[in-house]
């Protein structure tokens, strides 16, 4: 309805203009050029009657030069305009457009690129005399580098009965950028504003409502502290009516106790400001984080080599370990050195890739390729062709003149051991570990430098086993001397494999349908009997097996079966935790995925022990679950908002914490139990 009503108006204004005003002329100042850019002021009437006049001061920018909104953010400032000069002028207060989120030199600042006019209102002293208007201006201009400007401008509007110049089309649409400020003739039925601050941090909740959905929204905040522009986390309701926003600074930032704020809400079906008094509210002091460099290097080295023991991973080691065996010494230290460096090699690519992607605004986190069903396809198979192999079922012979290629050498870059590293990296991912949670969250909410690093020393510590060994290769002789014990080991061995190709077929259950399985055992019976297997000879029997164990379970992807909740769980994409804490619920969430071995561990020792359902009956606590198994936008603003980039995630929310209290990642029951109890009685 706004979109036509405004479309109607201009309409009537263009015919006004074009049949009944045929000595339109346009009132405009001179420019006032500078480097890049320059100003003037234009008025949408010849002449004014009235003791208030909206004029436009426009700004005309080269290609990709940008100024700046009244809170720019990071870099930048807002323009200053002296009026004082002036004569039959009153008071002048500027009209901002909605801004636009930009980078300047490696800083987020908001403003305007290009052209912008800023209406100014002015009130008139006495309407009968002319009005003369003499601004200053100083401003700033952006690209690759920053200029300062300073503009005067002049513009006389004589007094007498208004008659339209060429610039009231102009103004008009000017006009129509700023954003609106009355309930009635927008969508928007509220938007409320919370300010909370504890020892080390503040934070400005926002929360609006709409009868139109919200896509895609911006909010922009103006304060009288200049506060930068932060990552905000944004949470829709589920009809996407709601939304609640949180933009967390540091505690030092907001000085006052009680102070003003301007919150612009602008999407595609909005652009609405609402001013505000608001109170700062104290709360009680989070757990400190340790941000020593320091601290997140022996955070990262710990969760890397915890990794190695997690069942995702132990099987990889585990094999390797056994290679021992059957090399000399030599070989063997270079085999595990070159295993160690295919580790930290992906750890650093992997960490490249997130970051990258988390600089172009894609949700990242940790085990995110474990969603992906082709890849849970591939990674099956070559776990299945790994069990296959220690079951001693089959053996792929390379022809000689493959086998002596300078590339597949054994003696030249051993590419096997490298993949291995490679290899086990992938299978790490799924593994929420004790400090991978927290090493992750650090990479991701620290400087990229950081970040880099903490992935560099998760590999470190995650190949230190094999760098123990190829350190001092002499350990081996604490392990019994080779002999049948060995082949039972490696059947062993074979059996911890076939639970991974169990457990990764358990997921692909989520993708695919129970065809997979059986195909799977097909290829499996296939494959027994022929123990050796020429490279070339039988290339078309394993690609027509392979079409056969695919095509029919990537059909059955388009099912798309619904996830199943246990009865005493409410489904996380159903409700709205928000509102059920207005209800003055106590609700435990658990953010869970079949592919998160820590998620189950979890979930079987704790979350569903007899002594910890009891503990949630008796409280009534309501308990809330997401299955993450599959990629859901919704999970991923919620984890973004508490600044989790991975799962387990458990939380407990009441109506006195609101914000949550987050739980460790590897829950106890007495940790669940002093959470009820602090609920309870604080």
């Amino acid at each position: 309805m706004n979109i036509l009503y405004d479309f109607l108006r201009t309409f009537i204004y263009i015919l006004f203009v074009s049949f009944f005003c045929t000595n339109v002329v346009a009132l405009s100042s001179d420019w006032s050029i500078g480097d890049s850019s320059k100003v003037r002021l234009i008025s949408p009437y010849s002449q004014n009657n009235n003791k208030e006049l909206l004029i436009g001061l426009e700004y005309e920018m080269d290609p990709g030069w940008k100024t700046y909104w009244k809170s720019p953010g990071d870099g930048g400032f807002a323009q200053n305009i002296s009026w004082e000069n002036s004569a039959n002028i009153n008071n002048l207060e500027v009209l901002w457009p909605t801004p636009e989120k930009f980078q300047i030199l490696g800083l987020t600042s908001l403003g305007y690129e290009n052209k912008v006019i800023f209406p100014l209102k002015l009130e008139i002293n006495d309407e009968s005399q002319n009005t003369f208007v003499n601004l200053q201006v100083n401003f700033l201009i952006c690209k690759d580098i920053c200029i300062p400007g300073d503009a005067r401008v002049f513009l006389e509007i004589p007094s007498g009965n208004k008659e339209l110049t060429d610039n009231f089309f102009i103004m008009e649409r000017s006009l129509s950028f700023l954003p609106e400020h009355n309930f009635d003739s927008s969508y928007i039925n509220n938007v409320n504003a919370s300010i909370y601050k504890d020892n080390d941090n503040s934070l400005i909740k926002i929360i609006a409502e709409t009868d139109k959905s919200f896509l895609n929204t911006n909010i922009f905040l103006h304060t009288p502290f200049g506060l930068p522009v932060v990552k905000n986390s944004l949470v829709y309701s589920n009809n996407n009516k709601l939304i609640t926003a949180e933009f967390k600074y540091a505690k030092d930032l907001i000085s006052k106790e009680q102070f003003p704020i301007e919150i612009i809400v602008q999407d595609e079906n909005h652009n609405f400001i609402n001013m505000l008094d608001v109170q700062v509210k104290n709360i009680s002091p989070p757990v400190k984080e340790n941000n020593n460099y320091i601290y997140f290097i022996l955070i990262s080295l710990l969760a890397g080599l915890i990794l190695n023991v997690m069942p995702c991973v132990f099987p990889i080691l585990s094999i390797k370990l056994m290679s021992v065996f059957s090399s000399d010494q030599k070989n063997a230290r270079v085999s595990f050195f070159t295993t160690a460096f295919g580790i930290i090699f992906s750890f650093i690519l992997l960490g490249l890739v997130f970051l990258f992607l988390q600089y172009f605004k894609f949700s990242i986190s940790w085990g995110m390729q474990f969603q992906q069903p082709y890849f849970l396809l591939f990674i099956t198979l070559v776990i299945f062709l790994f069990m296959m192999n220690m079951f001693n079922q089959f053996e792929i012979n390379l022809p000689s003149r493959v086998s002596n290629f300078s590339l597949l050498n054994n003696n030249n870059l051993y590419l096997k051991d490298f993949f291995n590293g490679f290899f086990a990296t992938l299978m790490a991912t799924p593994c929420s570990a004790p400090f991978v949670g927290t090493a992750i969250t650090a990479a991701f909410t620290q400087n990229y430098l950081i970040g880099i690093n903490i992935f560099l020393f998760m590999g470190i510590g995650m190949s230190s086993p094999y760098l123990l060994v190829a350190t001092f290769p002499k350990l081996v002789n604490f392990l019994p001397k080779p002999g049948k014990w060995m082949i039972y080991v490696k059947y062993f061995l074979g059996f911890l494999l076939l639970a991974t190709v169990i457990w990764l077929s358990n997921i692909l259950l989520n993708f695919f349908s129970l065809s997979f399985l059986i195909l799977s055992l097909i290829l499996f019976l296939i494959l027994s009997y022929r123990k050796k297997i020429p490279y070339f000879q039988n290339i078309f029997t394993i690609v027509i097996l392979l079409g056969i164990f695919y095509l029919p379970s990537v059909k059955s992807l388009q099912n798309n079966p619904a996830l199943k909740y246990d009865e005493r769980w409410l489904n996380f994409f159903e409700v709205d935790i928000n509102q059920l804490v207005n209800k003055d619920e106590v609700i435990f969430l658990d953010i869970t995925a079949d592919w998160c071995a820590t998620c189950q561990f979890n979930k079987v020792n704790i979350i569903n022990s007899n002594k910890i359902i009891k503990l949630f009956e008796e409280n009534n606590i309501l308990l809330i679950r997401a299955d993450w198994t599959r990629p859901n936008k919704k999970v991923n603003v919620f984890l973004e908002k508490y600044e989790r980039f991975g799962i387990p995630f458990n939380a407990f929310f009441s109506k006195n914490f609101p914000n949550g209290i987050l739980l460790s990642e590897l829950l106890s029951e007495k940790e669940i139990l002093e959470t009820i109890n602090k609920i309870k009685y604080e």
